[in-house]
């Protein structure tokens, strides 16, 4: 297990109330969507490598933002994460991308075979 969490079953005897991190000085999308309940919902949880919801949202914890600059305040450590912890980081991703919803797919086709040849600039 590449993260080895043996760190989210000790600190479990803990409520989610004692662990939840005071976020009311934070300038970060993670600060603004994370609840106390969203927590308490998803603390227990962890990806199969070992991911938890601790491990996602530390750098926003650690970096409380800058005033006038909204950083993100979390991290994927794997792909799972997205899955695993999509209540939060669905609308963290969509608040910071304007709106940028799970169902919305890119918008530019990057298949090769698709790419028109402007034949004014050879």
């Amino acid at each position: 297990m590449p993260f080895g969490n043996t760190h989210n079953k000790l600190k479990l005897k803990y409520t989610a109330e004692q662990e939840y991190p005071d976020l009311s000085q934070h300038n970060n999308h993670m600060a603004k969507v994370l609840t106390s309940e969203m927590y308490a919902n998803l603390r227990d949880k962890e990806t199969s490598s070992g991911f938890t919801l601790d491990d996602v949202i530390q750098t926003g914890v650690d970096n409380p933002g800058h005033p006038f600059i909204m950083t993100v305040g979390c991290v994927a450590g794997d792909e799972e994460t997205y899955e695993v912890f999509k209540d939060l980081m669905d609308p963290v991703i969509e608040d910071r991308h304007g709106g940028y919803k799970p169902t919305d797919k890119h918008k530019t086709d990057l298949n090769p075979d698709n790419l028109q040849v402007n034949d004014k600039l050879t």
